[in-house]
């Protein structure tokens, strides 16, 4: 998470002391825009709302941990808890790094199959779509970036903003299209190829690929530059998704050709004592482990500073909505050319209710986070993190979409026009 600017987490708060409240909805093609409502987007309460929203989430997670970490846990106690992250492994973990690494290889495959003389809009709009699933996909998993994503740098890699446009065009200006030369994450990974495969919300226009970008700045690059960029970079998407998958599932027979194109690629997946991450959970306390206990484990998962659940609201309110909305980066908008913004945020926090759940489904597993507490006699704390991912999931979607015009609205600063980099952000205190 470095590439996201992890260290200056919060630096936007100061700005945004003085906002108000508001709630509801789900994504960026909802929200206040319905029935050209422009009046919402110079309205500052939707976003502190969502902002105060992620900070109670990161409050009652950080509390949940707590009581775990406090209790003196008996036999049956701590064996459930076992069974609870062994089944967030199996049936969270695991699954969406499996679907998420599937949804790549399709956007891989869709995409290597073009060329500019025979692309059409249909190939376009099929790659845009299967970009978004994977996306989708990858928000989804930000609540256990703790372990092989974060150990292996897979998360600033493939998932690395603002897109550093002008590293980029000097790039495509090289007259080299080297593979070796993607080495800067600030040109790689979903957020370039959502700059390649989409504008203003909208696949691009096959008329682009077959002669001259038209964004500004890029109109001397021709579309079969961009093109074989894309390609490039979602071969080194796959493999870091592979990467994952296989780092946590393991080698397995089924996964085998998933372990040599891992392999081939020189790529780790196994933790520093040569498991996989998913046994180094399920056998937190263990020595073959490098967790020292399950509450160690559990940690990670629930409130640790990076890699776990309350880290991923915390990013969410204070750096993804407050550092465009509160400080007036707009150059720092997620996914400012597909308008997923408002989406990625929900999905994020969806991955919360996810750890949360012990399931994919929206419901809670028999053995779960929220099931423990209220068998412990604590169905309040159970129910309270219900309600604060809930309010966050509704007071994200109700920001006015797409997000990037509503934060260029409020400081009347197109994002177009703000050329600034990450590196202008301030720097911690």
């Amino acid at each position: 998470m470095d590439m996201k600017m992890k260290s200056i987490l919060g630096i936007a708060m100061m700005a945004a002391v003085a906002f108000s409240a508001t709630s509801c909805s789900d994504d960026d093609n909802n929200s206040n825009n319905n029935g050209g409502n422009n009046a919402a987007y110079s309205d500052r309460s939707y976003g502190q709302n969502a902002i105060s929203a992620c900070n109670d989430l990161v409050g009652g997670l950080e509390g949940a941990n707590a009581t775990i970490a406090s209790a003196s846990l008996n036999a049956e106690q701590e064996a459930y808890l076992k069974e609870v992250v062994s089944g967030l492994v199996d049936n969270v973990i695991v699954p969406t790094y499996t679907e998420l690494a599937d949804e790549t290889e399709q956007l891989e495959s869709t995409l290597n199959g073009l060329n500019v003389n025979s692309i059409s809009q249909a190939d376009i709009d099929k790659a845009c779509d299967l970009f978004k699933k994977a996306r989708k996909t990858w928000e989804q998993s930000e609540a256990f970036l703790g372990g092989a994503a974060s150990d292996f740098d897979v998360d600033p890699t493939i998932d690395s903003w603002p897109l550093n446009r002008s590293l980029l065009l000097n790039y495509f200006n090289s007259g080299t299209m080297d593979e070796d030369m993607l080495d800067d994450a600030s040109i790689l990974g979903f957020h370039a190829l959502e700059f390649i495969l989409f504008r203003n919300g909208q696949p691009r226009k096959v008329a682009e690929f077959k002669n001259n970008d038209t964004y500004k700045g890029f109109t001397g690059v021709s579309g079969a530059k961009e093109l074989l960029y894309a390609q490039q970079v979602c071969k080194l998407l796959k493999e870091r998704t592979f990467q994952l998958q296989v780092a946590w599932e393991g080698e397995t027979a089924k996964n085998a050709a998933r372990v040599q194109v891992v392999k081939d690629a020189d790529l780790e997946y196994t933790t520093s004592k040569g498991i996989s991450f998913g046994e180094n959970m399920k056998k937190a306390g263990e020595s073959v482990s490098t967790f020292t206990s399950l509450k160690d484990a559990i940690a990670q998962l629930l409130s640790d500073d990076e890699g776990s659940a309350a880290a991923i609201a915390n990013e969410v309110g204070t750096a993804k909505i407050a550092n465009p909305f509160s400080a007036g980066y707009i150059f720092y908008v997620e996914s400012p050319y597909s308008y997923n913004s408002i989406t990625d945020f929900q999905d994020n926090i969806r991955s919360i209710r996810n750890v949360w759940y012990g399931t994919r489904t929206g419901s809670a597993a028999s053995k779960s986070f929220y099931n423990f507490f209220v068998q412990t006699n604590k169905s309040a704390t159970s129910n309270n993190i219900v309600t604060l991912f809930n309010d966050a999931i509704n007071k994200i979607g109700n920001m006015p979409a797409p997000f990037v015009k509503y934060c260029s609205t409020i400081w009347n600063l197109p994002y177009e026009e703000d050329d600034r980099t990450a590196d202008d952000l301030p720097e911690e205190e």
